[in-house]
């Protein structure tokens, strides 16, 4: 009887050490996924977009630049922990775009493929960072993780007030997208920093 036992535990441990090595070299080729993910992405976002932004749009882009500052002063900051970084971007784009969008160009097919897209790295990366943290030792870092989060999350509340102050008009759609592109931008950078 014990030696059934242990020879279930043992096929047990083997299919979790299966399956913590897949996800440990997934987490491995996890720039070359990123990369592949941000550039489909930044492909099909460019895909909708307007080529030039219409001229009645033009005053609501004056009041929206200091919001595109505050991702430049965010930046250095954002390239201390790039996963996390990323990981809440894309989060944050996902959660953007479930909102009232009737004035973007957008098709349900390609909404939902660049949500998807998206959706599937939020959680192959959730997956990684929480691996990682398995091996962490609580510290500062955990400090500068949730720092880093809130300040993505912060930028992303000024987009939300924008579309909201816009009542998520059309000209309020063609500049998140345009600010979208910008952050898909810096992910591709954060991605570079990722250590193989």
């Amino acid at each position: 009887m014990n030696a059934i036992l242990t020879q279930g535990w043992l096929h047990i441990c083997l299919v979790m050490l299966f399956f913590s090595e897949v996800s440990s070299q997934s987490c491995t080729s996890l720039r070359v996924q990123l990369t592949t993910t941000t550039k489909n992405s930044l492909g099909l976002l460019k895909s909708k977009m307007r080529t030039n932004l219409p001229l009645q749009c033009l005053s609501d882009m004056r009041d929206f630049v200091a919001t595109q500052e505050i991702l430049k002063e965010i930046q250095t900051s954002l390239e201390e922990n790039p996963k996390v970084a990323i990981h809440e971007i894309f989060q944050q784009i996902i959660r953007t775009f479930n909102q009232n969008r009737t004035e973007t160009a957008w098709d349900e097919n390609s909404m939902a493929a660049f949500q998807t897209r998206l959706h599937q790295q939020v959680q192959h990366l959730g997956r990684c960072l929480s691996a990682e943290m398995e091996n962490d030792i609580p510290s500062p870092r955990g400090q500068n993780i949730q720092l880093t989060r809130l300040r993505v999350k912060r930028y992303f509340q000024r987009i939300d007030n924008f579309l909201n102050e816009k009542q998520h008009g059309l000209c309020a759609w063609e500049i998140v997208q345009i600010e979208v592109k910008r952050c898909l931008l810096l992910v591709d950078q954060l991605t570079n920093r990722i250590q193989n």
